[in-house]
């Protein structure tokens, strides 16, 4: 493979890129009397993360936007949004806040607009499965996105193990930025036809934990060879981080194959698979 002119370390995040939205400051930001108080809403999914007074689940800040509570205690409160949340949930929490008097208020009301990308762009079919919003490619080699996971993804309907997202869901997400990458950034240059991505090593490493907090995923594609329209390869480093810290790191070298080729390959492994089962 040709190695592509960009550095191999993992690529970095702009600061205005990293998760969550940054306190405002100002006047406007606060009410006469009121002592500001910020706060995080996550989907009911998550709710053992939302075991402190940081940290609410979607139905028990309505709750409290419904008896009035939030108006009593004295406090602005300002909502952040975390994950599993979505325009659904935004909406029924901008009309509790329009009840609210003022005292609440969404820090970035439009942020649970921001759809989650197509299911195609991420080979996907149900929308709740895919995990990226926003993505977007600087250069080809390049691309970046916002993590998106949906309070139904397939990934989170069965795990136990505390507060953190589970791993599988940073390993799905790795994988949906990489095709991503190739679907919004290098496929529009190359002859009509559809791929299916192949992978064929995966590097990885756990340096922190995720919570369900906002995230962003990366790839950083160093090197690539093209010379094959119908077995297109790829090695690209791969980052998530949230709040500036990396959470994982990963190199991957898969190939994106047009999908006759693949289904051919597959239905000939298959038979071989099944004769070697059954004899």
């Amino acid at each position: 493979m040709t190695p592509d002119p960009t550095p191999t370390e993992a690529p970095e995040v702009a600061p205005r890129e990293v998760s969550c939205p940054e306190t405002p400051s100002g006047e406007d930001w606060a009410l006469a009397g009121y002592t500001r108080r910020d706060v995080v809403v996550v989907a009911d999914r998550f709710a053992q993360f939302a075991r402190g007074d940081r940290v609410l689940t979607l139905s028990g800040l309505l709750g409290l936007l419904d008896s009035g509570g939030l108006r009593a205690s004295g406090c602005h409160w300002v909502v952040h949004f975390g994950q599993g949340i979505d325009a659904t949930d935004g909406d029924l929490l901008e009309a509790a806040c329009d009840k609210s008097e003022g005292t609440v208020r969404l820090a970035d009301p439009d942020s649970f607009r921001r759809p989650p990308e197509h299911p195609v762009v991420v080979h996907k079919d149900r929308p709740e499965n895919v995990l990226l919003a926003g993505v977007h490619s600087p250069l080809p080699t390049h691309c970046r996105a916002e993590l998106r996971i949906h309070r139904d993804n397939e990934l989170v309907l069965d795990h136990h193990t505390g507060e953190h997202v589970q791993g599988i869901v940073i390993i799905e997400a790795m994988r949906q930025i990489c095709i991503a990458q190739f679907e919004t950034a290098i496929r529009p240059g190359l002859p009509p036809a559809a791929y299916a991505g192949v992978w064929k090593r995966i590097d990885l490493s756990f340096e922190d934990f995720l919570f369900p907090l906002p995230a962003t995923v990366e790839s950083l594609i160093v090197e690539s060879d093209l010379g094959r329209e119908t077995n297109l390869k790829f090695r690209a480093t791969t980052a998530v981080r949230q709040q500036g810290r990396t959470v994982a790191t990963a190199g991957i070298e898969y190939s994106m194959i047009a999908q006759g080729r693949v289904d051919t390959l597959e239905r000939r492994k298959a038979d071989q698979a099944t004769r070697a089962y059954l004899g």
